[in-house]
Order: C-alpha cells, then sequence, then structure tokens
C-alpha cells in the first residue's frame, strides 16, 4: 500500500546532515513510524541553477511539492530540519482540512503581550548596533508592516511560520512554485529569506490553518522572554535547562537562531 503522508525535511551539507542525524532523526522517525508516515530527508539541493546558488537553500522548500518528490503523498509534513519532536506530540495533521495550510502564526507566540515585549527589547538592543537590523525587528510588531518591510504590499494579520506547515501537493504546488519563481531574495537572512512572501502568499490566497504553538515552539523566543522576567543574559548551563523544560512542554521544539552548539546543550533530550 502506497504511503499517503510524509515528513519532509532538506539538510543539504554534512553540517546540517549530521546535526539532524545527531540530535533529531531518532525522534523523528519515532513519530514518523507510530503514524506510518514516511519520512523524507532531501541532502541535496533540488535546484542547483545558479540563481539557486546565488541565494539561501531556505528557498528550496518551496519546491518540495514536485512529483518527483511528493508524488506518490496526499499530505506533505515540511519540518526544518532544526526541529526537536517530543515523544508525547499528537498527530499535527489532525483538523488541517486537505486544502488549508496548517502552519502556526509567529505573531501571537509565546503570546502577543510577551512577543511585543521581545520584539521591543530586540529592537532597542539592535539601534545600539546596527539601525538597520533594528527596524527590520522594529516591522515585526505589525503583521502588515512585516510584510511591507519586505517590499510587499503593507497586508496580512499573520506572520506564517514557515518552519513547520502541513501541505496538500495537489492543492499547495502552485503557490509554492509560485514564490519560488517569481520572489528573489531581499535581504537575506534578517529579512527571513522566504518566510515574507510565503506567509503574504498564503494569507492573500486565504489558505491559513493556524495550528497550536506547540507544534513550532521557537527556543529562540522563549529564551529571551526569560532573560526578560530574569533581567540578565543565561548562562550556559540555565539554556540547557531551560531547553529540556520548553521540549518536555512544546511538540515541536524550533531550534532556529540558536548560536549555541546542540552537541553542548542537548545530551540529556539526545539520550531519550
Amino acid at each position: 500500500m502506497v504511503t499517503k503522508v510524509a515528513i519532509v525535511t532538506l539538510a543539504v551539507g554534512e553540517t546540517y546532515l549530521s546535526r539532524w542525524k545527531h540530535h533529531c532523526e531518532r525522534g523523528w522517525r519515532n513519530y514518523a513510524q507510530n503514524r506510518g508516515y514516511d519520512l523524507v530527508v532531501i541532502d541535496k539541493l533540488i535546484d542547483e541553477t545558479p540563481r539557486a546558488l546565488a541565494r539561501s537553500p531556505a528557498w528550496q522548500k518551496c519546491l518540495i511539492l514536485h512529483p518527483s518528490i511528493a508524488g506518490a503523498y496526499e499530505r506533505i509534513i515540511w519540518m526544518d530540519s532544526d526541529i526537536l519532536i517530543n515523544a508525547g506530540a499528537p498527530d499535527v495533521l489532525d483538523d488541517v482540512p486537505l486544502e488549508m495550510i496548517g502552519a502556526t502564526d509567529e505573531h501571537t507566540f509565546p503570546t502577543a503581550e510577551e512577543r511585543r515585549r521581545i520584539i521591543m527589547q530586540l529592537y532597542l538592543s539592535w539601534q545600539r548596533v546596527n539601525l538597520k537590523v533594528a527596524e527590520s525587528w522594529k516591522s515585526f510588531l505589525d503583521a502588515a508592516d512585516w510584510h511591507a518591510h519586505w517590499g510587499l504590499p503593507r497586508r496580512g494579520q499573520a506572520i506564517v511560520q514557515t518552519g513547520v506547515m502541513v501541505l496538500s501537493p495537489r492543492h499547495h504546488r502552485d503557490l509554492f512554485e509560485h514564490v519560488y519563481y517569481n520572489y528573489e531574495d531581499n535581504g537575506g537572512e534578517p529579512m527571513n529569506f522566504e518566510m515574507r512572501p510565503m506567509s503574504f502568499e498564503i494569507q492573500e490566497r486565504r489558505l491559513l490553518h493556524v495550528l497550536d504553538h506547540r507544534f513550532n515552539a521557537l527556543f529562540s523566543f522563549l529564551m529571551i522572554k526569560k532573560e526578560l522576567e530574569l533581567r540578565r543574559q543565561l548562562t550556559r548551563n540555565e539554556v540547557a535547562a531551560l531547553m529540556v523544560s520548553t521540549f518536555d512542554q512544546n511538540y515541536f521544539l524550533h531550534l532556529a537562531g540558536l548560536k549555541l552548539s546542540m552537541d553542548d546543550l542537548l545530551p540529556q533530550i539526545a539520550a531519550r
């Protein structure tokens, strides 16, 4: 019987592939096997044209719904490769209509009020270092401004976090490839690569089905939240302890933007 669902990720290069295998693979395989899902790990660029090589591999998630990858599947669960899956996580597919795109709204994470506090702190901190980056962070205070700062129309009520998405190749391939082929990289990492145009297009087409934040808990924001509470930076041991506690409280813990070594921080989680 052909499996109808696959979890798909992109881990190009030995550094990323090794990190995924060492820290993430066990949890991912258990999650997939428990539900009868396939696991597809793409370790080579899908598009190797000069245009593709000139921008971040993050853009290539827009190509995963091509029949060469997704042809056998009715549903695709896209996950960035720096995500840890809690063994107690429920099925992310639950309640997501086939024609909709399931994703979290970063604009209200951890809560709308805490989000504003975090972004204001980042904005004020970067004002002393780099005004361009500071203005980028300021745009996060309003979802429409966040899109407009990239050069898009000033619309949208959510910031669609593209690290975890529930997709249908039949319904969403055209949208994804439209983003890939019709938008250029506009500012790299500070402008979130493909995430802003993808967020905009998903909302323009009224396709967003908002997932529980626990399916894409952004550890970097949880760490900043804790530091604001303590009014100081966390020590390495405190970061490791926070990672364990937030892993226990969430379904998928997303380590995007984490500058510290995962090898030093994850021994307790990796051993589970």
